[in-house]
C-alpha cells in the first residue's frame, strides 16, 4: 500500500472541499442571474454579462497571488521551511490588498468608460451594479487569496465554510435588498461584497489554530517579488484575462448582431459553464496544495498518484456533468426567468455540454503542468483554449448561428486544445524519455537509497519494520551506531504515535520513508490520526515513560520537526 493510502485520502478531502469551494464561487453569480432574470428581466441579465469582465479582473489577481502563495507555501511547508511559508504568506496579502486598492481608484475614475468598453453602451442601470463593486476591489481579490493558502495550510473545511456563508449571505441579502426594500441592481452589488466579506471574516478564524504555520511577517515587498509571486500563479489565473478580453469582444459582436437579448442569453450560458467548470476547476485547485507539498517532499509516487486520481476524478465527474447539463437543459434555462427565446437557450445550452469532457481535461493538465514549474506548458493551453481559439471560433461562428455560435466555439477551442495537448505530450516524451505523459522530472533519488511501507495499529507490524530496517542498513553499509539510532526513532515515535495517536478505535496508518542523502540520513513518518505531535512532552503519567525513548530521539537527531500538513501528521527527523 506504501503511500496511496495517505494519498487517496488527502486528494478525496481536498477534491471535495474544492469542488464546494468553486461551486460556491460560482453560486453567488449564478443566484444574482437567476434573481435578477426574474426580477430584471433581460436588462438585469444584461448588466451582469457587462460586469462579468470586472469579475474576471478581481478572479485574474486573487487567483494568481492565491495560487501563487499557495504553492509557494505548500512546497516550503514540504520542506520544512516556515520562514519561507510565512513571508511567502504576507507577500500575497499585501500584494493582493494594494493591487485592490490601485484598482479600486482607477475603476472609480474611469467607470464610464469601462461600462462602455465591456459592451453596457445605452444600459443606464449598469452605473447601479458595477459602482460598488468596483469600490470593493480589495475585497474581492483579498477573498480568494486568504481561502488558497489556508487550504495549503491543511484547512480546507474552514476556506469551503467561508465560501459557502458567502452564497447564503449574498442569498439571503439579494431577497431582502431587492424584492424587500426596492434596491434593484445596487441592492445585488451590496449582497454580494457583504458575502465576501463574511467569508473573510471566517477564514480569519484559521489564525486563531494551535498548528497553523501561517503568520504575518517582515517580507520582501519588491515589484519584482510580486512579478514572481503573480507568475508562479498566472497559468492558472490566465484563464481570467482571456476571459475577460473574449467576454468584452463577444459582448460586442452579440450587441450588434443580435441585440440585448443575445446577451441575456449568453449570461445565462456564462454562468452555467462556470457552475460545470466548477468541478474540474475543484480538482485543479486541489492539485496545488497536494502536488506542491509532494514535489517538496521529493515523494515522486505521491505526485504520480495524486494524477492518476486526478485524471480518473476529471472523467467520471465530467461525464456526469454533460449529461445532467444535457438532459435538464430545458429546467435549467427556465430557472432565469427566459419566456419568448427559451428553445433558443435550451439548443445553446445543449451545445455547450458537449464541450465539458475536453474542457475537464485541458484544465486538470494545465494546472498540474503549473504545479510542476513547466508554467509555459500551461500558459499555452491556457492561451489557446481561453483565448485564440475560442476568439477565433466566436468571431467566425457568432455571426452565422447567433447566439448559439459561441457554445459552439467552446465546444470547438477545447476539442482542439484537448488533440494538441495530447499530440504534444507524445512528442515530448519520446524526446525527452519521461516515464509518461505527465512530463514530470523527477528527482535524483536511487532507488537503492530509499526505504518506505506503511503500518497498521498492529505493533506486530512495527516488528517486522523493524527487521526490514536492519536488512536495508546493512544493503546500504550503515554504520552500526547510526543503524541502531534509525531502529530506535522508528520504534519509539511509532509506539507513540499508535498507543495514544491512533486512540479514537478507528482504523489508522504510519507511513515510513527512509532516504540517503549523501551524508544525511532523512526519517520521514505521516500518520492519519487527530493532531498528535509525539515530539511534544505530555503531562498525562502513562505516556511519562514512552517520552523517555522520544528525549533521546529529539538529543541524539541534527534536526527534527512536526507539521499538520494535508490533514495529516508529518514528522521529520534528519540523522
Amino acid at each position: 500500500m506504501n503511500n496511496r493510502h495517505f494519498v487517496n485520502k488527502a486528494f478525496r478531502i481536498f477534491v471535495i472541499n474544492s469542488i464546494l469551494s468553486s461551486a460556491g464561487i460560482a453560486m453567488e453569480t449564478f443566484v444574482d442571474a437567476i434573481i435578477l432574470g426574474n426580477a430584471l428581466g433581460e436588462t438585469g441579465l444584461s448588466v451582469l454579462a457587462v460586469a462579468m469582465p470586472v469579475y474576471m479582473i478581481y478572479n485574474l489577481f486573487g487567483y494568481a497571488f492565491g495560487v501563487g502563495g499557495s504553492l509557494k507555501v505548500s512546497e516550503c511547508i514540504g520542506e520544512e521551511d516556515k520562514d519561507g511559508a510565512n513571508a511567502y504568506f504576507t507577500q500575497a496579502v499585501i500584494f493582493s490588498v494594494i493591487t485592490g486598492v490601485i484598482i479600486a481608484v482607477f475603476g472609480r475614475l474611469f467607470l464610464p468608460e469601462i461600462i462602455f468598453l465591456t459592451g453596457g453602451s445605452g444600459i443606464t442601470a449598469a452605473t447601479d451594479y458595477l459602482a460598488p463593486l468596483v469600490l470593493s476591489a480589495p475585497i474581492f481579490i483579498l477573498a480568494p487569496v486568504i481561502s488558497l493558502l489556508i487550504r495549503s495550510d491543511a484547512d480546507p473545511f474552514l476556506s469551503t465554510l467561508g465560501i459557502s456563508l458567502s452564497v447564503v449571505v449574498n442569498l439571503a441579502l439579494d431577497l431582502v435588498f431587492i424584492f424587500g426594500l426596492n434596491m434593484g441592481l445596487f441592492g445585488a452589488a451590496l449582497a454580494m461584497v457583504l458575502g465576501q466579506l463574511a467569508a473573510i471574516m471566517v477564514y480569519l478564524m484559521h489564525f486563531l489554530k494551535k498548528h497553523n504555520h501561517l503568520k504575518l511577517r517582515q517580507a520582501t515587498l519588491s515589484p519584482r517579488a510580486a512579478y514572481r509571486l503573480f507568475r508562479g500563479g498566472f497559468g492558472i489565473a490566465s484563464t481570467f484575462v482571456y476571459q475577460g478580453i473574449t467576454l468584452i469582444i463577444i459582448n460586442n459582436i452579440l450587441s450588434a448582431a443580435v441585440g440585448l437579448s443575445g446577451l441575456a442569453i449568453y449570461n445565462i450560458l456564462f454562468n452555467i459553464s462556470m457552475f460545470a467548470y466548477a468541478v474540474f476547476d475543484g480538482i485543479s485547485l486541489a492539485l496545488t496544495p497536494l502536488v506542491g507539498t509532494f514535489v517538496g517532499e521529493k515523494d515522486t509516487e505521491g505526485v504520480y498518484n495524486t494524477m492518476r486520481l486526478a485524471l480518473k476524478t476529471s472523467i467520471v465527474l465530467g461525464a456526469i456533468c454533460t449529461l445532467v447539463i444535457f438532459i435538464f437543459a430545458d429546467p435549467i434555462a427556465a430557472l432565469f426567468g427566459v419566456r419568448e427565446n427559451l428553445p433558443l437557450v435550451v439548443l445553446t445550452i445543449r451545445i455547450f455540454a458537449l464541450s465539458v469532457m475536453q474542457s475537464c481535461f485541458n484544465c486538470v493538465m494545465a494546472s498540474f503542468y503549473q504545479t510542476i514549474k513547466r508554467q509555459y506548458f500551461a500558459g499555452v493551453i491556457y492561451f489557446m483554449r481561453g483565448f485564440v481559439l475560442l476568439l477565433g471560433f466566436s468571431i467566425w461562428f457568432i455571426p452565422i448561428f447567433g447566439v448559439s455560435g459561441t457554445a459552439m466555439a467552446l465546444v470547438a477551442s477545447e476539442s482542439v486544445t484537448t488533440v494538441v495537448l495530447v499530440v504534444t505530450a507524445v512528442i515530448i516524451k519520446k524526446k525527452g524519455d519521461y516515464r509518461n505523459l505527465l512530463l514530470f522530472t523527477e528527482p535524483i533519488i536511487q532507488k537503492d537509497s530509499l526505504y518506505e511501507t506503511t503500518l497498521s495499529s498492529d505493533l506486530k507490524q512495527l516488528e517486522n519494520c523493524v527487521a526490514e530496517i536492519e536488512e536495508f542498513c546493512e544493503r546500504q553499509n550503515i554504520d552500526s551506531s547510526n543503524a541502531y539510532f534509525i531502529n530506535l526513532t522508528i520504534e519509539e515515535l511509532a509506539a507513540n504515535i499508535i498507543n495514544f495517536g491512533f486512540n479514537d478505535g478507528k482504523p489508522h496508518y504510519i507511513n515510513i520513508k527512509i532516504v540517503l542523502f549523501d551524508e544525511d540520513i532523512y526519517i520521514r513518518m505521516r500518520d492519519d490520526s487527530t493532531t498528535y505531535n509525539p515530539f511534544e512532552e505530555s503531562g498525562k503519567l502513562d505516556e511519562e515513560l514512552d517520552y523517555l525513548g522520544v528525549s533521546i530521539v529529539r538529543k541524539k537527531a541534527k534536526a527534527f520537526a512536526y507539521n499538520r500538513t494535508l490533514v495529516y501528521n508529518n514528522l521529520l527527523i534528519i540523522l
